[in-house]
């Protein structure tokens, strides 16, 4: 019969004898010999004879059969499990009926022995977890969507492998081992290509090598396989922000609150970006949503009353940063911004006691050393300042450090070491040279 025939031009009416099976070969599945050294000769491996493709007919069918059989008994669990949910949910919908009903009775002894209940819900922390949990189904249903409509390619995936992987690189990125986590994730995507968390974790640890497009290009490959991972696009918000792209990371932190509203990380991520254009009273509106969500979010405390501050609005900036200390307190960056806020209300003692617990936990920051110098100044302890100064310019040089390291030599007679240092500010670009023109001038 002509279909058994080969058709191309000089090996024509050559005997066919079997397919190639090659996903990428655009040339006809049927093939004769005089093919496999020309249309086929890329991959010959592929091209399998007639007696062979029963057998691997057989074999896929064995494979299909332990697929049907393994996934009728993950259905099978999952609906028991579905079963026990919704009696468990009936239960505590049946739970919070009666507290109702407890509160009208004045019965508050029993409401009391059940109010970690309502606790859970007022902080937001179970709201948050079932939309967690709620995202996680949804994705679980978007897999078996795609697999109904696709075609199912047997890859060999060793997925506990891909796991570790997954986790190592986790472990590593902690570590600040950046391009050990990176050669991690590789692995896992080179296991799993569509493992959009690998793609994810991968655009992070770049991020953090300041590799910001090489980063976006990793979050939009999880985005791809996983339009609905809002993670994803709260982190190339991240990295667009770091590129002063500032209207589309904003487009990307509203995707991902409008795939998770209750997404508190996203809110407060977009508040600082907002805060950095100076949109201060709509940042402080964003950091708001982030503590309704999650009121232990010491991050979002933390930027309200950075906002706040920038508003002059000194007393309720600390209260702000009182909050995030209360829910991190080793956080120097937090007790830095206090010890600012109250040099601002010229409460400069109670300022270097800040400024001070911030060195107990990060003695390398620079600016804390900066400004407890200012502090004590504004407390006429030149030299104890100058200290302080030196310190922060032993770590990084700013005009305005050597501006106000200036100032205590000008208030100490040091006029030549003064002259110099105001002299070392103009050369950095202070933003201060009709003020230091005219210290210069006095001495």
């Amino acid at each position: 019969m002509d279909i058994f025939k080969c058709k191309y031009l000089k090996h024509e009416n050559e005997e066919i004898i079997g397919f190639c099976l090659n996903q990428n070969c655009q040339n006809t599945t049927l093939y004769c010999y005089k093919c496999l050294n020309t249309t086929h000769s890329e991959h010959i491996n592929d091209c399998i004879r007639f007696t062979e493709i029963i057998q691997i007919a057989n074999e896929s069918k064995q494979v299909y059969n332990q697929l049907r059989k393994q996934f009728k008994d993950i259905s099978k669990r999952i609906e028991n499990l579905f079963e026990q949910f919704q009696k468990k949910l009936d239960q505590e919908i049946t739970t919070l009926e009666n507290m109702t009903q407890q509160i009208k009775n004045q019965d508050y002894l029993t409401f009391k022995s059940q109010l970690h209940i309502l606790k859970q819900f007022y902080s937001g922390e179970k709201k948050s977890y079932r939309q967690i949990q709620i995202i996680q189904l949804n994705n679980i249903n978007n897999t078996i969507k795609n697999m109904l409509s696709g075609e199912i390619k047997l890859v060999p995936l060793n997925l506990q492998e891909a796991e570790k992987l997954l986790n190592e690189g986790a472990a590593l990125k902690k570590l600040n081992k950046y391009q050990e986590a990176i050669e991690c994730y590789d692995q896992v995507i080179s296991i799993n290509p569509k493992y959009y968390v690998a793609w994810n974790n991968k655009g992070t640890s770049l991020q953090n090598q300041k590799k910001y497009q090489d980063a976006i290009e990793c979050f939009d490959k999880a985005i791809t396989i996983n339009p609905n991972y809002d993670v994803a696009w709260n982190n190339k918000g991240n990295a667009l922000q770091n590129l002063n792209k500032y209207q589309q990371a904003i487009e990307c932190y509203d995707k991902a609150i409008s795939i998770n509203k209750n997404y508190d990380v996203a809110w407060n991520n977009k508040g600082n970006l907002l805060s950095n254009l100076n949109k201060y009273q709509a940042s402080i509106e964003c950091f708001d949503k982030a503590i309704f969500i999650n009121p232990k979010n010491d991050l979002a405390w933390n930027n309200k009353g950075n906002a706040l501050q920038n508003l002059n609005i000194f007393q309720e900036a600390i209260e702000c940063y009182d909050k995030a200390i209360f829910i991190n307190p080793n956080n120097d960056l937090v007790w830095n911004n206090k010890g600012t806020s109250l040099i601002n209300l010229n409460n400069y003692q109670e300022a270097i006691v800040c400024f001070d617990k911030a060195f107990s936990i990060n003695p390398k920051n620079d600016n804390v050393w900066s400004n407890k110098g200012f502090a004590l100044h504004n407390l006429k302890k030149y030299e104890d300042a100058i200290i302080c100064y030196d310190k922060a310019l032993s770590i990084s040089i700013t005009a305005l450090r050597l501006q106000r390291k200036a100032d205590s030599l000008f208030e100490l007679d040091n006029k030549q070491e003064a002259k110099k240092t105001y002299q070392d500010a103009l050369e950095k670009g202070s933003n201060h040279k009709n003020y230091i023109e005219k210290q210069l001038q006095k001495l």
